[in-house]
């Protein structure tokens, strides 16, 4: 199988999900990993959470193990677990590990002679370390990612570094923060373009609602900007209420229906919550009309 053809699979994996990616032709950097996130469409930056990818990496909640299953469409299943602790003096870390399967394939030499089927995977490993500042309302944190990547008999690896702060308003119940994301560089058998991407982001626990509002903003190349915007609403003590959209509806709307158009890069789901468990599930849905699905289960430790 040679290296042009594992180059078209790439950019055939990432338009197939695209809609769940940053710009980039390496469609593992920035898949969904967390429930929470795919039910918002993307938003929730500063919702804490072990699994999730799309986090500025000095958000903290609780100490929790996390564990979550998402199906896409063709096939494509990512699988992750994750876990966050709270050190001493003011300072958290996280460990996740997260797989994308992109199925099983027939493999084919430079003259379409068969060579037998394999298999496509990547996985990641991160750990993040935070901190607060003295006895401000800042907290400050930074992430390293390694990727390895395996297409048949070709691999490639990814080390990736974040970094980002929050600042927290704890009358107003108000939060805002900036991250970098996706410092890269590559190394192995293929070369993947890897674009930073800078993200603004703001949230809201409202007075007189039970409801958490999400604000992210998100650049890359210094040229697309994505706009994404969630709430969590606590229905009770134990069901909660998740939804949230992007404005990557225009670029995935293809015209298929209006509520297709409507609807597309959009996301819901419900969380039940009993004593220390949490269980999320979600539905995310492409202006195609595909769907994904998330199941997640945390543990408070």
């Amino acid at each position: 199988m040679s290296l042009y053809r594992i180059s078209i699979y790439l950019k055939l994996f990432s338009f197939i999900i695209s809609g769940a990616y940053s710009e980039t032709n390496f469609p593992g950097m920035d898949v969904f990993t967390s429930s929470a996130s795919l039910s918002m469409g993307g938003a929730g930056y500063l919702k804490s959470s072990p699994l999730s990818s799309n986090i500025n990496p000095s958000i903290y909640g609780e100490d929790v193990f996390s564990a979550s299953i998402i199906k896409y469409p063709a096939d494509i299943t990512s699988q992750n677990i994750g876990i966050s602790f709270l050190f001493k003096n003011n300072t958290f870390g996280k460990f996740s590990i997260n797989n994308i399967s992109y199925g099983i394939f027939e493999g084919y030499d430079e003259n379409l002679i068969s060579t037998g089927t394999y298999s496509a995977s990547d996985t990641k490993i991160s750990a993040s370390y935070g901190k607060g500042i003295l006895r401000l309302p800042i907290k400050l944190g930074i992430e390293s990612s390694f990727y390895l990547s395996n297409y048949g008999d070709y691999t490639f690896n990814i080390f990736s570094f974040s970094a980002g702060f929050s600042f927290r308003a704890e009358e107003q119940k108000f939060k805002v923060g900036m991250s970098i994301h996706n410092l890269a560089k590559s190394s192995g058998d293929l070369v993947v373009d890897l674009h930073p991407r800078l993200v603004m982001s703001g949230s809201k626990k409202l007075k007189h609602l039970p409801l958490n509002l999400f604000l992210d903003l998100t650049s890359e190349n210094s040229s697309v900007l994505t706009v994404f915007i969630g709430g969590e609403l606590d229905i009770n003590k134990n069901l909660q209420f998740r939804l949230g959209s992007s404005n990557r509806k225009f670029n995935q709307n293809i015209k298929k229906g209006i509520f297709s158009s409507v609807i597309g890069a959009s996301g819901f789901g419900f969380g039940y919550k009993k004593k220390d468990i949490l269980i999320n599930y979600s539905i995310y849905m492409f202006g195609t009309g595909a769907l994904s699905q998330s199941l997640e289960i945390n543990i408070a430790t």
